[in-house]
């Protein structure tokens, strides 16, 4: 446990992670900070993770956004070593813990926070970075009710060629991440985040994660079997159809199925919860189809019944012919 950060008094961890700790720090004026610091023995051990933090940090302090948490500052301790990030307290606490107290979310305030997230990775997008770990755990709320997008530890960027995002890892939280996440979290673009909000716009509406439960395998073989994601309308049949629409094409299995862009996702929304958006009628390939005939009553299978009747009627009188010409 930090007592003393700079002028800085640590009052209390926030939160701690498999590779650091957040606590909350007052300044001398008196104003909270979040104080975000990796863990030295990691930073050591795993050259990599100081790396990730590192880029974070110096990520974060270049983008400013209504709903990006605000980061003023970052660095190495040089008497104890350790890596630090210093931004805003939030003390409204995350979607998570809201969803866990209260239960599924209004529609509207459901949509509205979706698309306040969507305007945040807008801009992370546009610089060529994906966060890859887009969960309710990581939208916070400040003293007013805003959401902030939080934690770029995990997010890939445009550039990144370090081990840390080697080929074939899996990076971010199952039961968040889109399928082809699962499978490759280096092969990914804007889609997988869009995928991942999608997965929170549900977790608000429905009032639970739908994969939350599953171990990290099952969702795994989920992915690979391309199961869908259970429509939002089972768990909560008040959702209006416009925005279980488009929460199904953000979830889409395969990324081109998804919109192309978090702007999109956002027009779509504003549009679905507004009641202006025309939803596509469905073509009649994609209604329910009758279960097919048993094979019995197909018609090529009479026709083979048929011919092997005659076949063995043909036989048969054959058969007589040649007995009665041997006297038999």
């Amino acid at each position: 446990m930090i007592e003393k950060f700079g002028d800085c008094a640590v009052e209390r961890e926030l939160g701690a992670g498999n590779t650091g700790t957040v606590y909350l720090v007052r300044s001398p004026g008196g104003e909270p900070y979040a104080l975000k610091v990796l863990n030295p023995e990691i930073a050591r051990q795993h050259p990599e993770f100081k790396h990730r933090f590192t880029r974070e940090a110096e990520f974060a302090m270049t983008l400013h956004h209504r709903n990006l948490i605000p980061v003023h500052d970052a660095g190495e301790d040089p008497e104890r070593g350790f890596c630090y990030i210093l931004m805003d307290y939030l003390p409204g606490g995350s979607v998570k813990e809201r969803v866990r107290a209260q239960g599924r979310f209004p529609v509207d305030k459901a949509v509205s926070i979706a698309i306040s997230v969507a305007g945040a990775l807008e801009v992370a997008h546009y610089h060529g970075v994906v966060h890859r770990d887009i969960k309710s755990e990581n939208i916070l709320f400040d003293g007013n009710g805003t959401p902030k997008l939080a934690d770029l530890g995990v997010a890939r960027f445009k550039d990144d060629e370090h081990p840390g995002t080697m080929r074939g890892a899996i990076l971010g939280t199952p039961a968040y991440m889109a399928p082809e996440q699962m499978l490759d979290a280096h092969c990914i673009d804007a889609r997988a985040d869009i995928y991942s909000l999608g997965v929170v716009l549900y977790e608000m509406l429905a009032g639970t994660c739908p994969y939350e439960k599953l171990s990290t395998m099952e969702v795994l073989a989920r992915a690979i079997r391309g199961d869908p994601l259970p429509d939002v309308r089972t768990a909560c049949p008040d959702v209006p159809a416009a925005v279980a629409y488009v929460l199904s094409r953000m979830v889409a299995q395969k990324p081109e199925d998804r919109p192309a862009t978090v702007r999109e996702v956002a027009d779509l929304l504003a549009r679905a919860v507004s009641g202006t958006l025309q939803i596509p009628e469905a073509k009649p390939s994609d209604a329910a189809e009758p279960p097919p005939d048993p094979f019995w009553r197909k018609p090529l299978f009479a026709v083979a019944i048929a011919a092997v009747a005659v076949a063995v009627a043909a036989l048969a009188f054959a058969y007589c012919v040649w007995c009665r010409s041997r006297g038999m």
